[in-house]
Order: C-alpha cells, then structure tokens, then sequence
C-alpha cells in the first residue's frame, strides 16, 4: 500500500543524508547528473532548494547519483517528491546496480505537495551504483529534494 503525507515543505533528509552527497541541494547540483535524457534545474522557492527534472521522454529521464554500497548492509532511502501537475503520479526511486535495478521505494506525487518516498534495499554484491527516480509519466517534471 503506498501511503502519502502532503506538506507545503520537504522536512531535512534523515541521517544527515547517509551516503548521499548533497542531499539538501544547497551546493547546486554538486554530486548529481542527468540520467538519460532529462534536462536539469537547480530551483529554490520559498527558501526550499530542489532539483527539477523536465523535459523528460523516457521514464527514466531524470536526476541521478553514484553510489558505493556493500552487501552486507540494508540500505534505507527517502526523498521529498513532488510533480508540476496532476495528481497520484507514481514516481519510483532506482538503484542500477552490476546485477540489474533495484526498486528502493515508490511515492504517488502530487503538485503542490511534496510528499515523501520512502524504502530500503540491499545489493547482492559490494559495488557501484546508481541512484535515479523514474516516472511513466512523461509529461511531469519530476522535483527531487531531501534525499538520504
């Protein structure tokens, strides 16, 4: 069941941000890149820093960071989600790792709205990944804040 929490704001991220670097936005877009062929926007409003990714065709066009994780450990994730229109847009958090994708959460988002994904996951094997959102939704940026 995917439940959803709507607030104005996004709250902090949780453990500081874990092994995400940057993960308040508030160095820019220090540590994230484009994955495939989204066009990134570093945007404040209301003293908020987010990332927005528009301009996407494919589902996976967005926002991504590297990562190191081990097998031995379980992951928790969470992000502050939000769409620039509509409403109970599924917006899924990925890892890709050498083994495949790892879904770590899923969020129904909403404009006006961030609402916060939440999950967790493990890796079979101590390695390089990469985190990115996705969304079959093309026709929504995705706003990506608080990420740990």
């Amino acid at each position: 069941m995917i439940t959803r929490h709507c607030l104005a704001n996004p709250l902090k991220p949780q453990y500081g941000g874990g092994i995400i670097i940057n993960p308040e936005l508030n160095d820019g877009l220090k540590g994230w890149s484009t994955f495939g062929n989204a066009k990134l926007q570093h945007t404040e409003s209301l003293s908020n820093k987010f990332l927005v990714a528009h301009s996407r065709i494919q589902p996976h066009d967005s926002i991504s960071q590297n990562v190191y994780l081990q097998s031995d450990k379980l992951y928790t994730f969470s992000a502050w989600i939000q769409v620039d229109n509509g409403s109970d847009i599924p917006v899924a958090a990925i890892f890709k790792t050498a083994f495949g994708f790892i879904r770590a959460g899923e969020i129904l988002a909403e404009s006006n709205c961030w609402s916060m994904l939440k999950g967790g996951l493990t890796v079979e094997a101590t390695g390089a990944a990469e985190l990115y959102f996705e969304s079959k939704n093309t026709s929504v940026e995705i706003w990506i804040d608080s990420i740990s």
